[in-house]
């Protein structure tokens, strides 16, 4: 039944629901090459995270636990996405899901009865740092964004910023000092490795230029 349509979907959560976001790569090339004359899209694909929970070590999250931290969600999409926009024979993809909503029979994430694959909390008030991927990715207007800004609380003296921006380059200060400038890779990341901060508190700020205007975004972290 899967062949009577002209064009079909398939709902993927590889790299949440088991597997790992590579094998959405292999599953793909493979129903292509067995199919090339269907066309192929991907209806719904996310992960669930909680602007709650944080941490420094990136760790793929075990879905029906209490632990969805927020930088797998982000990592989850940049890997999709970069697998799904890399392949002209997907005719189409979905994110799923736009906001937070109610699920009653949900019992995980940092509260029951909800589904936080949503890239904007379930009150509409917060955009989680995977919104503003897809925001460097997908709207024209320039912009700059720190990932990880949420993670307040450090452990370690070195650290990864990462950045979205859609820009020409990216510089990053931190405490007043700069620490380095950078051109955006073609998923539009910035991602500065081993940034030293010192204890107690430390700020955090990248800039960016558009040619009309200095973009700037800035956020605390404080190095126990």
């Amino acid at each position: 039944m899967n062949f009577i349509t002209d064009h079909i979907a398939w709902n993927r959560y590889d790299g949440w629901y088991g597997a790992t976001p590579a094998t959405l790569a292999t599953w793909l090339d493979a129903t292509h090459k067995s199919y090339p004359g269907i066309k192929i899209a991907i209806s719904e694909y996310g992960a669930g995270a909680s602007i709650y929970h944080q941490q420094d070590s990136l760790v793929q999250t075990v879905p029906g636990s209490w632990w969805h931290p927020e930088n797998w969600q982000t990592e989850y999409h940049i890997q999709n996405w970069k697998i799904i926009s890399e392949r002209p024979y997907v005719w189409g993809s979905f994110v799923w899901n736009m906001f937070d909503f109610g699920a009653a029979h949900r019992t995980e994430g940092d509260r029951p009865g909800v589904n936080d694959k949503g890239l904007v909390t379930h009150d509409r008030k917060i955009k989680k740092d995977a919104y503003y991927f897809y925001r460097a990715n997908w709207n024209p207007e320039p912009m700059v964004y720190i990932a990880g800004r949420r993670n307040v609380d450090r452990v370690k003296p070195l650290v990864d910023v990462q950045v979205f921006s859609n820009v020409e380059e990216v510089r990053l200060i931190v405490n007043g000092r700069l620490c380095g400038k950078m051109k955006p890779d073609g998923l539009k990341v910035c991602l500065f490795k081993d940034v030293p901060l010192r204890k107690g508190s430390n700020e955090i700020e990248v800039r960016a230029g558009d040619g009309k205007k200095q973009l700037i975004d800035r956020c605390t972290w404080i190095l126990q």
